[in-house]
């Protein structure tokens, strides 16, 4: 099954990510994310047996027992990629050290039961479109909401449809 590790956003969040999202369909072409998948991607596990779920549960159990609920705001848009086949993001203006121990506590517990993270700076961010082109167009300003991060969440994701689904294998509080 494939697998990763992401944070859960409120309510609040996903209206205003959804409202961003309407503002960039208007000038933007590519593939649009449902907003019943939004999240923010801590730790890309890639295939995993079955069977490694629940020592997966208990680390994320005890790597989020360190980490506080925190608050954070929505920011500026931008892109990972070529121009004309980017990922276009969504990101925070504030709460970037808590998303950054956040994602470190994370990875440093998976990393006790054999994952790699990935050696590259985590950003975070919300993807809001895949192979958009944006190579000759002026992004609308996005909205802003601030939100409470409280879980994170093991998810397996399924890419055999039409789009990604997710399914929750087990949250986490965060204290």
């Amino acid at each position: 099954m494939r697998l990763f590790v992401a944070a859960e956003l409120p309510p609040n969040l996903v209206e205003a990510l959804s409202e961003t999202s309407a503002l960039v369909r208007s000038c933007v072409h590519g593939r649009f994310v449902a907003s019943d998948s939004f999240h923010v991607t801590l730790a890309f596990l890639g295939e995993r047996a079955g069977s490694e779920v629940a020592e997966l549960e208990s680390t994320l159990d005890e790597a989020c027992e360190s980490c506080a609920a925190f608050k954070t705001t929505l920011g500026a848009l931008g892109t990972f990629g070529r121009a004309n086949s980017a990922t276009l993001w969504q990101g925070f203006c504030s709460g970037n050290e808590q998303w950054a121990s956040l994602a470190s506590a994370v990875q440093k517990g998976l990393s006790a039961v054999g994952y790699t993270p990935e050696h590259k700076r985590f950003v975070p961010h919300v993807t809001l479109m895949r192979r958009a082109d944006v190579s000759h167009v002026a992004l609308p300003m996005p909205c802003v909401e601030r939100g409470t991060i409280d879980t994170v969440t093991l998810f397996s994701s399924d890419l055999s449809g039409s789009r990604p689904r997710y399914e929750a294998l087990a949250r986490f509080g965060l204290h």
